[in-house]
């Protein structure tokens, strides 16, 4: 079985008051930290479960696109960008569509770990569920996890609501990290005061 492990970095940081993946955060680029993590998880994955894990990036911007190929990792280039996160799911599934899992991870979450996505995929794999996400301890959130069955319906979407009709799903397999702040995402100007009072690696 292949795990697509896509990390989402086409926004455009409308709330944050501009392009936020790129910004500098103690000293490297904020989607970089995500990136890392995915990388690392797929390299640890594999041989524990025998299960293949390739890290794809779908973005809308250009230096971002560069810097990963550059790396060696897949890159998808999303055009449709501008219509919200339904466009990036849609790239992703058609992209990736030998995939037998899709894991869709923001590219604003600096704080995930490399070990919190492999207990996550690990978890999610034995559960049995069809599809499954991430709690923040107020809510079900991103990241999150849709087996092929999905595929249809996630290419289906339009809009900015992405995938998170499904995950009110009672089928939903749902995920509790064992550190909630590890799904902190930077949305406003004023979180990047607390992300940089973090350790990040």
């Amino acid at each position: 079985m292949k795990i697509a492990l896509i990390l989402m970095a086409s926004g455009f940081g409308r709330r944050f008051g501009g392009h936020k993946l790129e910004i500098l955060v103690h000293g490297r680029p904020l989607y970089t930290y995500g990136m890392k993590s995915l990388c690392q998880a797929a390299q640890a994955f594999l041989p524990c479960s025998g299960i293949d894990c390739q890290v794809t990036v779908v973005t809308a911007h250009a230096a971002i696109a560069s810097a990963c190929r550059d790396q060696g990792i897949d890159v998808v280039w999303n055009d449709q960008a501008g219509e919200g996160m339904a466009a990036s799911l849609r790239c992703a599934v058609e992209a990736c569509h030998d995939a037998g899992a899709w894991a869709f991870f923001p590219a604003d979450q600096p704080l995930l770990t490399s070990e919190t996505v492999t207990d996550f995929l690990r978890q999610f794999l034995a559960s049995g569920a069809p599809l499954g996400c991430m709690h923040n301890g107020e809510r079900r959130c991103s990241p999150a996890i849709f087996r092929r069955i999905y595929g249809p319906e996630l290419l289906r979407l339009h809009g900015d609501t992405g995938g998170r009709q499904f995950l009110r799903s009672p089928q939903t397999w749902v995920y509790r990290p064992k550190k909630t702040d590890e799904l902190f995402d930077i949305d406003y100007q004023k979180d990047l005061i607390f992300l940089n009072k973090q350790g990040l690696k």
